[in-house]
């Protein structure tokens, strides 16, 4: 065993790993079905060897399963997100010469974003995507929507696609489809990554350079980070029924037609504790659900912070340069 672990420790100084979300419960899954152990010589042994093949076997089918390139690429897509991300086990889909295979997830009431790897396997269009840029990249993340009764009325909410990052020796992009404002169901088995199309940049004068002319749509893992809801003092002071907060995001709530307009297109931060400011630039995400013109009507304002914040430690929130103390 001691040259088995030697060689796990050299694995290990060689990749830099991620542990993936549910790694400890598929570990434990796996250990709780291996034989008991007996008191007789030798089995103790045995049992030792097995779990570390168990470790090993499971490292292989998460850890490793994808190239350092895109392990490098999408931990720093997620940052400090890291730990809130849950990583997917999907199938690869080839569509017109690319693969596409969905890597992590990432989750709040009214977020939901998924990163999709992209691989090309014949010619470079992916190296003509712009980096960045909002567009880059049609699609959605579609999520079983809680049923409201037929007099709710439907609900909506916006979209956006953007390539991350490329890598030009394995012709690998990152790509993150983001869905907004959505009134997500309690059960989201069934949720998709829906990608229609890319788009390049400059070098490819903004045209489309990928279709999903299949319609092939891939499965998603989707869990919903704890969110919070702020005092209604907060709430009022914006004119809104709501404010939710996660570490993620920013969702505020209003009650018909009204105050959103006010802050719809506007940069959020908030001071927490520490005095320091964590920001939320506006992306447009935004959403709505009810009847319109009703007491259902609603509509949902989104904003997502850059990085992690600590939603026990937000002294107040800005909002453009209005500052909204908590109560």
């Amino acid at each position: 065993m001691e040259q088995f672990d030697e060689m796990l420790k050299a694995m290990a100084k060689k990749e830099e790993m991620m542990v993936p979300n549910g790694f400890d419960e598929r570990v434990r899954e796996t250990l709780d079905g291996l034989p008991p152990r007996e008191k007789r010589r030798g089995l103790g042994a045995v049992k030792t060897v097995l779990i570390a093949a168990a470790l090993c076997a499971a490292l292989l089918c998460t850890a490793f399963a994808a190239s350092p390139e895109l392990r490098g690429m999408l931990a720093e897509a997620l940052g400090g997100f890291a730990p809130y991300a849950q990583g997917q086990e999907g199938e690869a889909y080839v569509i017109d010469g690319i693969e596409f295979r969905v890597v992590s997830a990432l989750a709040d009431d009214f977020t939901v974003r998924a990163y999709v790897e992209a691989r090309e396997l014949e010619g470079d269009r992916l190296s003509k995507l712009e980096r960045n840029v909002l567009g880059g990249a049609f699609g959605l993340v579609d999520v079983p929507i809680k049923d409201m009764g037929n007099s709710e009325g439907s609900g909506g909410g916006t979209t956006s696609g953007i390539c991350l990052d490329y890598d030009p020796e394995t012709k690998t992009a990152l790509l993150a489809v983001t869905s907004w404002g959505q009134v997500m169901a309690d059960d989201l088995s069934g949720a998709e990554v829906k990608l229609f199309s890319l788009s390049g940049g400059p070098k490819a004068a903004y045209r489309t350079i990928w279709e999903n002319s299949g319609g092939v749509y891939f499965p998603v893992d989707v869990k919903p980070m704890p969110s919070l809801t702020l005092d209604g003092e907060l709430a009022s002071a914006l004119g809104a029924e709501e404010v939710r907060i996660s570490s993620l995001g920013l969702s505020v709530i209003f009650k018909g037609d009204g105050a959103w307009h006010r802050f719809a297109g506007t940069n959020v931060s908030v001071r927490l504790s520490d005095g320091t400011l964590a920001e939320a630039p506006w992306e447009g995400g935004q959403g709505n659900y009810g009847a319109y013109g009703t007491e259902t009507e609603r509509k949902v304002l989104v904003w997502n912070f850059r990085q992690p914040v600590d939603v026990d430690g937000v002294q107040g929130i800005y909002v453009g340069e209005d500052y909204f103390p908590l109560g």
